[in-house]
């Protein structure tokens, strides 16, 4: 299959915005979820709250 400039400029591009959509969703995949800094930031004040934070020395 030979391609000429202009299907080989599209397809780069197309490849570049797949890389780009996937780099997107696994970011987003990665990392602690949005419900566990919820419940450990919960659980920090809870501490505070009974004098036992990381600054309660």
């Amino acid at each position: 299959m030979i391609l000429d400039a202009w299907q080989t400029i599209w397809a780069c591009v197309g490849l570049s915005l797949l890389i780009l959509f996937v780099d997107g969703v696994l970011a987003g995949r990665a990392g602690p979820s949005k419900t566990d800094l919820v419940r450990q930031k919960k659980r920090d004040n809870r501490m505070v709250g009974l004098g036992k934070g990381a600054n309660n020395e």
